[in-house]
């Protein structure tokens, strides 16, 4: 470990209580009611038996748990076969009934949600009680889907209130099945009333994000971005196109999974008492870590604005070594205020590809072992980026610049700020590693440093 990080989780270790924690990628850090929750996941790992391992009840998905700074990581949940992956971890809060009128006191759940790997059973909702420990687990879609593997994924979720029914409802993506909805009802169990059919869909391709902002529901799917029209009756209408730049040589199926528009947020923008929406755009093979900015308009469209392209800073920070893909923001633009400056920052994590080609052949000691092939192979340190408000980025590294025999990390797919409120410093985690269809055992990781080392790198 160098420069001020320190490995808070490891994948393929045994818990205080005997569990076995493991996993190729962390998925989502989700701090929750003074603790610190991971979602993993075990795509290409091979104590799976979809990828060589022999056990049937193992290797499946876990949401693990940090108590304190000076706790140890413990498996919260195993969420069972068929289950690879626990695609999202959130915790979300309840004001409102079914009715609209306001709760005693609002409710906060952590939720995890993921589909069944069979695609023959549904998609299920996992619910924490935080006084027992315990996790229900409901179905938001019953029976067979009709949809296969990753047209099944679930993603995002929020809970929004409708501006003009007053209804509030837990919003969220089912793959390509849509949108759906649930209603707070604590005799239900897990607590949420889902409705029978999608709000809306189906869509081409899976839904990535969920977001609020200026006082309407938007959410993202391959090269488009939709708006909720609320109502009794409401509708969606589109804001934002990018199918005119997806990359012509990106089969179908690859663009399904590289997932087109990702990590849509809502920041402050250049429009006075408005939000704009920002993302980091996939077109393909031959992605840039282009980041794009939606502004809005006063006859209610957005504007869109290419803030920078990351490949070109990402190439320097490698030495000069040829990008010709970048991948990143799998979740959210994270805001982070910088201890020193108090100026707000937004956190994206990365990944890079350096080609096997005369010119970037001298830099494949960079990428991980497991991650080559002919073509090149994935740099093997986990890389971010940092946005200030003027709209400027900067590149970082988890545990500093990557050198052989550190840590392989390959990727940042999520990150949280610490909930435990430290005295004197604020401690931020990151985690991830992304498998890109390699073997990849026990490679799930979480780290963690002081925000102003992370800043300040």
């Amino acid at each position: 470990m160098r420069e001020g990080w320190a490995a808070s989780f490891t994948a393929g270790c045994i818990d205080r209580n005997g569990k076995f924690a493991g996993g190729s990628q962390i998925i989502h850090l989700v701090p929750h009611k003074g603790s610190l929750y991971a979602a993993s996941g075990y795509w290409e790992d091979s104590r799976n038996i979809w990828y060589g391992g022999k056990d049937r009840g193992s290797g499946w998905a876990q949401v693990l748990k940090l108590a304190g700074p000076g706790e140890p990581w413990v498996v919260d949940l195993d969420l069972g076969p068929q289950h690879l992956r626990a695609e999202l971890l959130k915790s979300v809060t309840f004001t409102l009934d079914a009715e609209g009128r306001p709760l005693p006191i609002p409710d906060t759940l952590l939720i995890a949600a993921t589909y069944d790997g069979s695609g023959s059973r549904g998609v299920s909702l996992f619910v924490r009680n935080d006084e027992t420990g315990s996790w229900t687990k409901s179905k938001i879609v019953s029976g067979d889907t009709g949809a296969r593997g990753e047209n099944n994924s679930v993603r995002a979720a929020t809970v929004y209130r409708d501006r003009v029914t007053g209804q509030e409802k837990l919003f969220i993506s089912v793959g390509v099945l849509g949108i759906y909805t649930g209603n707070y009802d604590p005799s239900r169990p897990g607590k949420i009333n889902w409705a029978s059919a999608s709000e809306f869909g189906p869509t081409r391709t899976r839904i990535l994000a969920i977001v609020e902002a200026n006082d309407s529901l938007f959410f993202s799917e391959g090269t488009k971005i939709f708006r909720r029209v609320d109502g009794a009756t409401p509708r969606y209408v589109e804001v934002a196109d990018m199918s005119a730049e997806v990359n012509a040589e990106t089969s179908r199926d690859l663009f399904q999974s590289i997932g087109g528009i990702r990590g849509l947020s809502a920041i402050a923008g250049p429009v006075p008492g408005k939000q704009s929406l920002i993302f980091l755009w996939h077109p393909g093979t031959r992605s840039q870590g282009c980041v794009f900015r939606l502004d809005p308009q006063p006859d209610g469209s957005y504007t869109r604005v290419r803030e920078t392209c990351l490949a070109g800073q990402v190439s320097q920070h490698l030495g000069g070594a040829p990008v010709p893909y970048v991948a990143g923001a799998y979740s959210n633009f994270l805001p982070v205020v910088d201890p020193k400056s108090k100026a707000l920052l937004h956190l994206i994590g990365l990944e890079a590809f350096i080609p096997a080609s005369p010119q970037g052949r001298g830099y494949q000691q960079l990428t991980a072992h497991n991650q080559r092939n002919q073509k090149g192979g994935f740099y093997a340190g986990a890389m971010y980026a940092l946005r200030d408000a003027q709209g400027h980025w900067r590149v970082g590294e988890v545990n500093g610049r990557y050198r052989q025999g550190q840590p392989e990390l390959v990727s940042v797919y999520t990150y949280a700020v610490s909930p435990f409120g430290e005295p004197g410093h604020q401690t931020i985690y990151l985690g991830g590693y992304d498998a890109n269809v390699f073997p990849s055992s026990d490679t799930g990781w979480v780290f963690s440093t002081d925000l102003a080392n992370l800043v300040g790198r």
